[in-house]
């Protein structure tokens, strides 16, 4: 989330260098494929180099969507000490300016990743369409066609990405249900899955769902501040011609990387940026993993999908579809304004995990949600000072938060 608030002072900056550009200037050097458990394609070589390393299988997969994106979802089939099959699938779905490697950048003790894995689940890793390791379609260019690569928000990835992914795995395992968790727009985007397509609630057997975000009234500090400038940014992105920002482009990642390298004097500014988003928590928040975070993101993002994030935390209280404008919305919807998510169309077990200090997925909204869902239960996190990262990255995230995360998923299973 250090990018999110880069993301509004730099976006004409990000229009200076394109993802090939990236890759030379990162110079990653290539993996064996031998090395790794099954089929894979470039890129990969970052998943590959945070998951092999540690002793863990890693598989890549392509999956393409009905809309033609091409997208990259990793696989780490089994655990370290423990390979028996078979086992549940679940999905661990990243948020926005994040990646797979979100779940792998903690050592395995605490990387979500790893540790699912060493509880007996069949992990999924999906990145979401336009990331770093999802940049790729059957008909555009993303560095040529911009405008109509980029020509979509959180609704395209919950209507199109999750089911084809959901599909996959479930063919690839010969299972019938699986497991979903998220993170942040990982959640958001399974709202619009279950709410949208019902008929993928047969198939989630159960869903915990970490900082979760569909009303974003509640925001705090500084992504509220600049919410309100929502039309503002909208119209300068068309000014300058941009549809996405922040790609792992060499400028960035540069600035990244060498604002919030160990040795930098000025790490604590970038911890500081993050806490300036996300909530405050010294405490718990690993200042040694800021290197690796740097280095593995931002993962770019559409201009439309910060929008519709922007219209959430402006539209008094709604989780509604993309809002065009009442020309546009006519067009789309055949009404002047954008039509809500009918959360009451899901039906699949939820555990909704919140922080008392998460300054995005808010305690009155994360109420508001679960007042709306058939079945859902909320579970708060007990340290109070628990914030957006921390669910992720916290020091003792196992203890405050997966331990009983898994148990209760578990429980669902026995049911």
């Amino acid at each position: 989330m250090l990018e999110l608030l880069s993301a509004f002072c730099l976006m004409a900056v990000n229009a200076w260098a394109s993802p090939l550009e990236s890759a030379q200037f990162l110079g990653l050097s290539a993996i064996d494929p031998t090395t790794l458990m099954g089929p894979v394609s470039s890129p990969g070589s970052s998943m590959s180099e945070l998951v092999v390393p540690k002793g863990y299988p890693l598989e890549e997969y392509e999956v393409v969507t009905k809309d033609g994106y091409i997208l990259s979802v990793f696989r780490i089939p089994y655990g370290k000490n423990d390979t028996s099959t078979p086992r549940v699938p679940i999905i661990l779905q990243h948020g926005i300016f994040a990646t797979s490697a979100s779940w792998v950048i903690s050592d395995p003790s605490r990387g979500l990743g790893f540790v699912l894995a060493d509880s007996g689940f069949d992990v999924w890793l999906p990145n979401s369409r336009g990331n770093t390791y999802s940049k790729k379609h059957v008909k555009w260019d993303p560095d040529v066609d911009k405008k109509e690569f980029y020509n979509y928000s959180f609704h395209e990835m919950g209507y199109y990405d999750l089911p084809a992914v959901i599909d996959f795995i479930l063919e690839k395992t010969e299972q019938t249900q699986l497991i979903y968790s998220g993170h942040s727009q990982g959640t958001t985007e399974f709202f619009v899955l279950a709410s949208t397509r019902p008929e993928y609630n047969a198939r989630i057997k159960a869903a915990a769902l970490m900082a979760p975000i569909a009303y974003l009234d509640g925001a705090r500090g500084t992504v509220k501040i600049l919410s309100a400038f929502t039309g503002t940014l909208a119209k300068t992105a068309r000014w300058l011609g941009l549809y996405e920002i922040l790609t792992n482009s060499p400028l960035i990642h540069f600035i990244d990387t060498s604002l919030c390298k160990k040795t930098a004097i000025t790490i604590r500014i970038c911890d500081n940026l993050l806490f300036a988003l996300t909530g405050f928590d010294s405490v718990e928040f690993d200042e040694s993993l800021m290197p690796l975070i740097a280095d593995q993101g931002p993962s770019g993002a559409s201009v439309k999908q910060l929008m519709h994030f922007g219209q959430l935390a402006n539209n008094g209280g709604k989780f509604n579809y993309y809002d065009y404008g009442s020309s546009g919305n006519e067009d789309a919807y055949n009404q002047n304004t954008p039509p809500e998510y009918d959360l009451s169309k899901i039906t699949i077990p939820i555990n909704l995990h919140y922080g008392l200090n998460d300054w995005l997925a808010g305690v009155d909204d994360v109420l508001r949600l679960h007042s709306k869902l058939k079945d859902s239960t909320l579970v708060q996190v007990s340290f109070p000072a628990f914030n957006h990262l921390d669910f992720m990255w916290a020091k003792d995230v196992r203890s405050l938060l997966y331990d009983n995360m898994i148990a209760m998923l578990k429980a669902h299973l026995r049911q």
